[in-house]
């Protein structure tokens, strides 16, 4: 049997998964029912009424593959209104793991900024520094929100270095820079 070692780390890290059993199919129903809002998505505050579990079902509605791609990516990016170790472990093996959904793992930048701030700042450079030039845009504008003096230094260094116009454009917005 052939195996691809990429897929195999992506698996590792708890990325692919198929649907999991939950114990409240209420609870799930109505974080489904708020994620489903395309035009003005869930606020923190409208999750958080949901319970103390909400948190957790986020996790799994972004892993589940058979729910819509839309829905998955909004829970990815609550999973920054809920900010724990596991939810931020599974963040950053998102967005720095190559040749993932592209659009989860910009939803998973956004995440990691709101929530955990300068603390991601490892977690956001290597995602800065990824092949994917859609990345690297979402990962400064996220950088750009978080706005502290480390979080400038980190756009500035990938200034420095960047080739894409596209990207050099967004570092420069998100550094408040001006042409």
């Amino acid at each position: 049997m052939r195996t691809f070692p990429s897929l195999l780390l992506v698996a590792s890290f708890g990325l692919v998964h198929a649907p999991l059993a939950h114990a409240d199919d209420t609870l799930r129903a109505q974080v489904v029912d708020l994620l489903s809002a395309y035009e003005e998505p869930a606020t923190a505050a409208q999750l958080r009424a949901l319970g103390a579990d909400v948190g957790a079902e986020l996790l799994a509605v972004a892993q589940d593959t058979t729910l819509s791609h839309t829905r998955r990516a909004g829970a990815v990016f609550a999973l920054g209104y809920f900010p724990t170790d596991a939810h931020r472990g599974w963040l950053s093996a998102l967005a720095t793991t190559e040749g993932g959904d592209s659009l989860l793992r910009r939803k998973a930048v956004y995440a990691l900024a709101a929530g955990w701030g300068d603390a991601a700042l490892l977690d956001l450079g290597r995602a800065l520094a990824a092949p994917d030039t859609q990345l690297r845009a979402a990962t400064a504008r996220a950088l750009g929100r978080i706005g502290s003096p480390a979080a400038q230094d980190t756009l500035r260094a990938r200034l420095a270095a960047e080739a894409d116009p596209m990207v050099r454009s967004t570092l420069s917005s998100a550094l408040g820079v001006t042409k």
